[in-house]
């Protein structure tokens, strides 16, 4: 058995993904698959547009053995946190080979070198780092510019400019961070860049099919061309059940409670509220009549849309800094909760037992967690399932406590 680890979000499972999971079996000559998937909140800080059950469903019934759902406080973070999120979790199952994920690049050798500097930190990079930085501008930027700098070699910088070539770097840094033997490959993307907003063939992005679906006339039918025939029909039946699609401004009048009633001293808790912008967003949250206008008011170089996106969503679930600190230095992610399996999956479940250091939780009100930290982890989980069935179109449908009687889909 040689067992290949993907880190996913399909949102929605696409031809793309399809070609990625096709292509990184072939590579990695692996016989089985799993895929750690984001739950109801994502890398971006929005919500999926369907909900983590039948995301993890479409998945296995395209192709995928094994489907285990990220943990929220890594699911909904920075890319760093995200990939460190999903690598330990990997390492942790003690059964996996090799990853695979999509760059820009399509070269592990500059990704890893680029990984090795970062975890480093040598003393003429942190110069060059509080350098750029001290011009104002944003994080992101300021490293590639000091990484340019500290290598003299542009190249270098210039692939910090994608941002599927980031995400690669911070797998690579998470894998030396856990001392992993899990064996990296990364795959060209192919034609639509992640962020393009057009649905020209037969692949294209997943943002392309958002910003589809968030348009007033949209045709379900148009996406048949960009969306695996499985997995247009449980798209199509998700929203004809009114269970779908959900967006960022489905909670927006939640938000701008949240945001004007919690006090300063409880903002500057959040991650990435600091440089007094607890002040501007107690100030701007009472002015705003919607979040996009919140949003724009906000905006600066170092806090974009996506980095002020994921600090709302932090303030909706209630996580702090220190909870993701905390979880940080016990580890990582301290179980495994299985979404989706298939009858190969089962096989790999059989050697989990054997071989995971962490529980792996099939059904939570049976499988008890003892260790608090992980109750804590867990509790975030199911905390952002009762939140996101608020959004649900059908009225019905948003009942909480869906995470205690759910049971992972089964495909024979």
């Amino acid at each position: 058995m040689k067992v290949l680890g993907l880190i996913t979000e399909y949102n929605p499972f696409h031809n793309g993904h399809k070609y990625h999971l096709k292509e990184s079996i072939k590579k990695t000559n692996a016989s089985h698959t799993i895929a750690v998937m984001s739950g109801n909140f994502l890398q971006r800080g929005e919500p999926s547009l369907t909900n983590k059950w039948i995301r993890a469903e479409i998945a296995i019934k395209e192709g995928v053995d094994l489907i285990i759902e990220l943990p929220t406080i890594y699911a909904c973070n920075s890319a760093e946190f995200f990939a460190y999120g999903g690598i330990s979790l990997l390492n942790h199952l003690g059964i996996v080979d090799t990853i695979s994920f999509g760059s820009e690049i399509g070269h592990i050798s500059p990704l890893k070198k680029i990984a090795e500097i970062l975890v480093k930190e040598p003393k003429e990079y942190q110069s060059y780092l509080k350098e750029f930085l001290s011009e104002g501008i944003s994080f992101p930027r300021a490293r590639e510019k000091a990484l340019g700098k500290y290598c003299s070699d542009e190249s270098l910088e210039k692939v910090l400019h994608s941002p599927n070539n980031i995400l690669g770097i911070e797998y690579m840094k998470a894998l030396i961070k856990c001392n992993s033997k899990i064996t990296p490959y990364t795959l060209t993307r192919i034609k639509a860049p992640y962020d393009s907003t057009d649905i020209l063939s037969n692949i294209c992005s997943a943002t392309a099919i958002r910003s589809y679906l968030a348009q007033d006339d949209y045709n379900i039918d148009t996406l048949k061309k960009v969306i695996p025939k499985n997995s247009f029909s449980v798209f199509q039946k998700s929203i004809k059940n009114g269970v779908a699609p959900i967006y960022y401004n489905s909670f927006e009048k939640i938000l701008l409670y949240k945001l004007r009633t919690l006090s300063k001293a409880e903002l500057r808790k959040v991650l990435d509220v600091n440089e007094g912008l607890e002040n501007r967003i107690k100030e701007m949250a009472v002015k705003a009549t919607d979040l996009q206008s919140l949003l724009q008011s906000l905006k600066t170089k170092r806090y974009t849309f996506t980095r002020l996106q994921r600090i709302f969503a932090h303030i909706l679930l209630g996580i702090t800094k220190e909870h993701i600190l905390m979880f940080n230095r016990h580890g990582g992610s301290q179980y495994a909760r299985l979404l989706a399996f298939s009858t190969r999956g089962t096989e790999l479940l059989k050697r989990l037992k054997k071989s995971s250091k962490i529980p792996i939780l099939t059904n939570i009100n049976k499988q008890i967690l003892n260790d608090p930290i992980s109750k804590e982890m867990l509790y975030f989980d199911i905390l952002a399932t009762d939140i996101y069935n608020l959004a649900y179109p059908n009225n019905n449908a948003r009942k909480g406590g869906s995470d205690y009687y759910h049971q992972p889909y089964f495909l024979r």
